[in-house]
């Protein structure tokens, strides 16, 4: 192969790749059916008021509490607390035993976007975000 031949080549490849590249990232991905919330319960939407969690301030004291029964064979697993830009904070995991009810502290002067999780164990992953 020819210089010339060799470097065209290789720039239309090179190309190729950053444009396949760029579009897959610029694509939408759905999350549908995959994480679910009060507007989006998917295939749960019968199940959303007990899944939902419940988000309530307190100063620098949140408390997270999901309205859901507990059993061996049907409870809340965890809730998780994750702050704006996606820096996690805090993260508690349930027996069936347990109340789906978790306390957080937020970093002093915090304000900005929480967003909170609550995952059941037949459910699947119900997320809620508030501005604090």
């Amino acid at each position: 192969m020819k210089r010339r031949e060799f470097i065209a080549t290789a720039f239309a490849g090179t190309a190729a790749l950053a444009l396949s590249s760029n579009a897959a990232q610029a694509a939408p991905h759905s999350q549908e059916n995959v994480v679910f919330d009060a507007q989006n319960p998917g295939h749960w939407k019968s199940v959303e008021a007990l899944h939902v969690p419940i988000i309530e301030r307190k100063g620098s004291q949140i408390t997270i509490r999901t309205p859901h029964p507990m059993s061996e064979a049907h409870y809340i697993v965890s809730h998780t607390v994750v702050l704006d830009g996606g820096k996690f904070l805090d993260r508690k995991t349930f027996s069936w035993k347990d109340q789906p009810i978790s306390e957080h502290t937020l970093p002093a002067g915090y304000t900005g976007k929480i967003t909170v999780t609550s995952t059941c164990n037949l459910h699947d992953f119900w997320i809620k975000e508030t501005q604090i």
